[in-house]
């Protein structure tokens, strides 16, 4: 089973499902969260793109705002249908082909780790759901992790760079707002994240 495939996510939702615990524990990305905090409440619709167990969704949903969850592991979908929150939609789909039906306001992508051509087909697909004045928020697993020995195992493969994150999102006719890193602490030690900010 190679890590990042749909099968190495389905194993690790169930197994978590089945002794009921959780991946990513129940509270937001707190980047995600201190960007969003900006916003107007309950601004309108937002897509969580490999949403996993829904945490920025669900955090979102409780502001008021009407989210629709993906993630390409149908357990992950069951476990964020499980709790019934009338404001969040879980359906299975993969970020690279999926784009939203209806315009939305706010699409965001939180350590969806792919390959640069993959990734840059998510970002190009949460372009295509912004309606005017939308805005995508993206966090992910900075190459830089490897190449500065901040910590972390995950392949130099599936992570990217604020350049390679820009380049999709202008490609896909947004305009960045904010392009590049932090460092991070971890009980592990540091870690490194790559950030954008882009707007329709």
């Amino acid at each position: 089973m190679t890590p990042g495939s749909q099968d190495f996510w389905e194993g690790r939702y169930r197994a978590a499902a089945a002794d009921g615990s959780s991946l990513w524990g129940a509270e937001p990305n707190g980047w995600i969260a201190d960007r969003v905090a900006a916003l107007a409440p309950g601004a309108g619709l937002a897509i969580d793109l490999g949403a996993g167990e829904g945490r920025n969704a669900f955090w979102l949903a409780d502001r008021g705002w009407r989210v629709v969850a993906t993630d390409f592991s149908s357990a992950a979908v069951e476990g964020m249908r499980a709790r019934a929150n009338p404001s969040v939609e879980a359906m299975i789909a993969d970020a690279t082909s999926w784009a939203s039906p209806e315009p939305v306001d706010l699409a965001i992508v939180c350590y969806l780790q792919l390959p640069a051509d993959a990734l840059a087909a998510a970002i190009g697909r949460a372009a295509e759901s912004l309606g005017a004045g939308g805005l995508l928020l993206g966090i992910w697993h900075d190459r830089e992790d490897v190449a500065r020995g901040l910590g972390g195992a995950m392949s130099p493969g599936i992570r990217t760079t604020p350049e390679e994150t820009a380049a999709a999102a202008t490609a896909a006719g947004l305009r960045i707002e904010l392009s590049g890193r932090r460092d991070r602490e971890t009980p592990a030690g540091l870690a490194c994240d790559c950030l954008l900010i882009a707007c329709r």
